[in-house]
């Protein structure tokens, strides 16, 4: 179906996948990154797609999804947007482009489920070869070591891959929302997913887990040269600076699933 120039390219009662700009997309990456513990996911997700320049090529749609535009560098932007830029990035060139699906805003819980299964349509659609979703998990202390990474693939491949760049993998464990529903998903699909879980603080962005979670993916992509010194020499200025806007604000929101606060970018 078009509409103004652009092309609705999957349509269920809840969303809308849009694609305003098509690319050929050949066994491309896709990170997905939406703001849980520590905002890990929205702070990789924007570091991937400036480092790179990947450019907007469509969107997520739902009335569900909060009543609001992101604006970037003066534009604005949807909810839940849709990245992409020619990048040869995975073992063995299979890879040809790098996709990033991202949003500042964390879903409600009714629209977890057909977000996932928009999400796994569009993948399925441009024969994604692999995702990768990205995560905090809640750390009770903060030190200035370097955060601890850990990962869960969907399918056996997924697992050897992990295993191949010696990523730690959780053996027992939760992971919950669009990459818990993804992980499942793709288990149940055949599809390799691979989610990154950093350790982060609960209640402010972690930008020194978000760097952390960068120098895995750049070991796992040893095609593409994702640089995490950025983040690294910059967290503490950005968890001050989003500190202290959290201790201004009213009322007081925690940073993690169920909270809608937007990443500091």
């Amino acid at each position: 179906m078009q509409t103004s120039g652009k092309s609705i390219v999957y349509e269920s009662g809840d969303i809308s996948v849009i694609e305003e700009s098509p690319m050929e997309i050949t066994d491309a990456l896709v990170l997905v990154g939406f703001p849980t513990i520590g905002l890990v996911g929205s702070i990789v997700a924007n570091h991937v797609i400036r480092q790179l320049k990947l450019r907007r090529i469509g969107y997520f749609s739902s009335k569900y999804f909060a009543p609001t535009a992101v604006v970037i560098d003066g534009v604005p932007n949807p909810p839940v947007r849709i990245y992409a830029g020619e990048h040869l990035c995975g073992p063995g060139k299979k890879c040809q482009q790098v996709v990033v699906i991202t949003s500042e805003f964390t879903p409600p819980p009714e629209m977890i489920d057909p977000l996932a299964d928009a999400i796994i349509h569009w993948s399925s659609k441009n024969n994604v070869s692999m995702m990768v979703t990205l995560e905090g998990f809640n750390s009770e202390t903060e030190n200035d070591t370097k955060p601890e990474v850990i990962a869960v693939g969907s399918t056996l491949d997924a697992r050897h891959l992990l295993k191949e760049f010696d990523v730690q993998q959780m053996s027992e464990g939760m992971v919950g929302g669009v990459s818990g529903v993804l992980l499942h998903k793709g288990s149940v699909e055949k599809m390799n997913i691979i989610s990154l879980l950093a350790e982060a603080p609960s209640n402010y962005p972690a930008a020194r887990s978000a760097a952390r979670t960068i120098e895995v993916l750049d070991k796992m992509l040893p095609l593409i040269k994702l640089d995490p010194k950025p983040l690294y020499s910059r967290a503490t200025e950005i968890e001050t600076a989003i500190k202290e806007s959290l201790n201004k604000a009213t009322p007081k929101a925690e940073l993690g699933p169920g909270g809608n606060s937007p990443a500091y970018l």
